[in-house]
């Protein structure tokens, strides 16, 4: 039995978002038993997928508002994800 961690990137969200929605994102988070963020966005998704005080719509609609500013706000500055 092995131990499973993943790494997390705003790269890996935003792509995994925009290609299969929140379900796709959803199902990344879930199958590790470690998250290790590297930026912002990415602890923000883990904290909230982590989250105690929201269900599971609600952690999905944060999360998909957090990840969709991310993408726009890129885009507006010339940034391919």
């Amino acid at each position: 039995m092995g131990f499973h961690k993943r790494w997390i990137n705003e790269e890996v969200l935003i792509s995994r978002y925009l290609n299969d929605g929140i379900s796709a994102v959803d199902d990344y988070l879930g199958h590790a038993d470690a998250l290790i963020t590297s930026d912002e966005l990415s602890h923000e998704v883990v904290d909230l997928y982590s989250s105690e005080h929201l269900d599971k719509v609600e952690k999905q609609e944060e999360i998909s508002m957090k990840i969709m500013r991310r993408h726009l706000k890129l885009t507006k500055d010339g940034v391919s994800v």
